[in-house]
């Protein structure tokens, strides 16, 4: 889906007016994707940026809505200013909506049920109706389309998918569409495209650490990649930020992988690099 564009909001946190602030509602997808990586790339593109992740790990929508029943502290909220990230624990999902103005608001499932439909609802909409009284009309909710397991995860929650990682990634891009569809929500972060995309290139089924949380250079710069353009609009191909860790070639590859993404969110692009 198209990115909306950037809003301009009252400041905060000491910074200026056109500071653009994003919270992600997620677990450790949302870790791997916005705590790295992704204030650098904004950075480099002259945008000002806060951004928020309310973190348990392998946290489903279902336990994210019962979390706003009796306001319960059991997040760490991990926050990035001026490229430095802090981490404060035992937060509640109100404390950390009321932190700042955002702008945009992701929403994800946990990766195991995030080819599964029936699994979000009915906690996506009451959840997205709780963040709504709780944040500016103008902010704009998203989906975080997550990504399938590599071809040899031994993730519990891969044989309901057949052990098959195109079939888990076929089932997220119909899922997310649904549950963008069902909320309308003007933006769907293609990550699970963007790493799919990934895997065509030279680099292979190499996108993992472990079978499903994402390799910590070049797999959660692909993921910060697809981050900054669906929010933006601006292509990241040619953003002159990469990570010391990984060449210039395969920077080229994930940004690439993340256009490619963006441009077709619900289908496989190869990249021949």
């Amino acid at each position: 889906m198209a990115a909306a564009s950037i809003a301009v909001c009252t400041a905060a946190s000491g910074q200026s007016a056109d500071t653009l602030r994003i919270l992600a509602i997620g677990n450790s997808f949302s870790q791997d994707s916005v705590e790295q990586y992704l204030w650098e790339l904004f950075d480099a593109a002259g945008i000002h940026v806060i951004i928020g992740n309310m973190y348990i790990g392998g946290c489903t929508l279902e336990r994210h809505f019962t979390n706003t029943v009796g306001d319960k502290k059991e997040y760490a909220y991990r926050k990035v200013v001026n490229g430095v990230k802090t981490n404060t624990p035992d937060v509640s999902l109100s404390q950390g909506l009321a932190d700042e103005q955002w702008d945009y608001v992701s929403f994800q499932q946990a990766s195991g049920n995030s080819g599964e439909y029936e699994t979000f609802e009915p906690y996506l909409q009451a959840l997205a109706a709780y963040v709504r009284r709780r944040v500016p009309a103008s902010a704009v909710f998203m989906w975080h389309q997550t990504w399938a397991y590599a071809a040899d995860s031994s993730h519990k929650a891969f044989p309901r998918y057949g052990s098959d990682q195109l079939r888990m990634y076929r089932a997220i891009v119909k899922a997310s569409k649904m549950a963008a569809g069902a909320r309308n929500f003007p933006i769907i972060i293609p990550t699970g495209t963007a790493i799919q995309n990934a895997r065509t290139s030279s680099l292979g089924d190499t996108m993992n650490r472990d079978g499903y949380h994402l390799e910590k250079t070049y797999g959660r710069y692909t993921a910060a990649c697809t981050w900054f353009e669906a929010i933006s609009g601006k292509s990241v191909v040619g953003n002159p930020y990469h990570p010391e860790s990984i060449s210039a070639d395969v920077a080229a590859i994930c940004q690439l992988a993340a256009h490619k993404a963006c441009r077709r969110p619900s289908r496989v692009s190869r990249i021949n690099r």
